[in-house]
């Protein structure tokens, strides 16, 4: 997880998570819990954690309706609490905002029962969530939202002469953090005014990697392009923190390292994951973890295809079978607006785990979350050969009347593009 607020300023280096204020939860299952949004990566987890049906209580802008003396209406905008039943979520990534509509279900002077309205939970935002059954997958994604320990994973920085975008590679968003674009004059047969601009350049990615990367918490810092506009930073970089006596960079500096990026655009995120070099930096990483373990899957396709299984049908009967020892679940299979088949999905995450089986849940925000909803969401590799599988089709869903696809989400999830890997 990405555990430093990150923003156009400088921050401080410290572990901030979603915080947890409050949680209490009856004996049969149902609850609440009190929480405050202080980074994207808590919207993600919270866009995971609520579903439709759930209240939500948060503090809201609404406007209200008076009646003076002489019966006159007046129309004030007014701040109040209020708690909604979820109809629909939407999440936008790009804007920090996560907006749940519904209709009004506790007592309040301002606000009839049953009244529509939508909350927007942003950044910094306190709210109460509550649910009738916690299951396991909730459970286990509170404890992933609100974990002190979790760590920012990998930062990158894609640069070319002139330009340079920083992004921060968590366990589950890959998310832009800066931007540098410094407009280089044309190299002349004396190159003095190019190379002023240049170190005009290197000197704002340098100040960018002060405020916007966090040494204290990334694995690896990957500084990548096409040309050698890379290595020159780099060696840059280090002269002037030991000119300028900066010992957080020079204590740092063996979590840098370069590699060849085709292009400096988003798309090149992908092919630095793929990378050897990169891997053995970022090993350990989340996401280093889920592309191994979908390598070893296909693989296994390759070598021993009676071996692995995909498709919900598929999975489900091998998990009956106790044949499982690696499940790959997308999250967007937990946010199914179809509450049986979601809970058909929880119990089969349960039971590989409880059997001591190793259980990946992808991101749908990262390269390795979007290559496993090709194969439709879920897949395994199992312990023993089940051959007969093949006759089940890995296309179908959990029940054949449940009317939803595999990767059915829950409201209307606006992602803006910018925001997957």
């Amino acid at each position: 997880g990405l555990d430093q607020a990150v923003g156009t300023a400088y921050f401080p280096r410290f572990i901030v998570t979603m915080k947890l204020e409050r949680k209490a939860f009856d004996k049969d299952g149902g609850g609440t819990a009190s929480l405050i949004t202080e980074e994207s990566e808590d919207l993600w987890h919270l866009f995971n954690l609520v579903a439709k049906g759930d209240t939500v209580k948060a503090s809201t802008i609404r406007k209200i309706q008076r009646e003076g003396a002489t019966g006159s209406v007046q129309t004030e905008t007014k701040k109040i609490m209020m708690t909604i039943e979820v109809k629909s979520i939407e999440y936008d990534a790009a804007g920090d905002c996560i907006r749940f509509s519904g209709r009004n279900c506790e007592e309040n002077q301002w606000v009839k029962m049953g009244a529509h309205h939508t909350l927007d939970i942003e950044l910094n935002n306190k709210l109460t969530l509550g649910k009738d059954r916690w299951d396991f997958m909730h459970l286990q994604s509170l404890d992933a939202a609100t974990d002190v320990h979790k760590t920012a994973e990998v930062g990158v920085i894609l640069i070319e002469a002139g330009t340079a975008n920083f992004h921060l590679l968590t366990a589950v968003l890959a998310k832009d953090v800066h931007r540098v674009s410094v407009s280089l004059p044309r190299k002349r047969v004396t190159t003095t005014g190019y190379d002023k601009a240049l170190v005009r350049f290197f000197e704002q990615v340098y100040t960018g990697i002060r405020d916007h990367v966090s040494l204290d918490l990334v694995k690896c810092v990957v500084v990548a392009g096409p040309g050698f506009v890379k290595d020159d930073f780099l060696t840059w970089m280090i002269q002037r923190a030991t000119q300028t006596g900066d010992t957080q960079i020079l204590q740092k500096k063996s979590i840098f390292v370069t590699a060849h990026a085709s292009c400096v655009h988003r798309q090149a995120l992908k092919e630095l994951l793929a990378d050897e070099q990169v891997q053995k930096s970022i090993l350990n990483t989340k996401a280093a973890e889920h592309l191994k373990a979908l390598e070893s899957f296909y693989q296994m396709v390759k070598n021993e295809p009676d071996r692995i299984c995909y498709g919900p049908k598929q999975v489900r009967e091998a998990v009956e079978k106790c044949a499982v020892s690696t499940l790959m679940v997308a999250d967007s299979l937990f946010r199914n607006a179809n509450v049986g088949t979601r809970r058909q999905y929880v119990e089969m995450t349960e039971t590989v785990k409880d059997s001591g089986s190793l259980v990946h849940i992808f991101s749908s925000q990262h390269v390795s979350g979007q290559q496993l909803a090709q194969l439709s969401g879920i897949a395994a590799v199992l312990r023993f050969p089940m051959p007969e599988l093949e006759d089940i089709d890995s296309d179908a869903g959990l029940s054949d009347d449940d009317g939803e696809g595999a990767g059915a989400g829950h409201g209307t999830a606006e992602m803006g593009d910018e925001d997957f890997m």
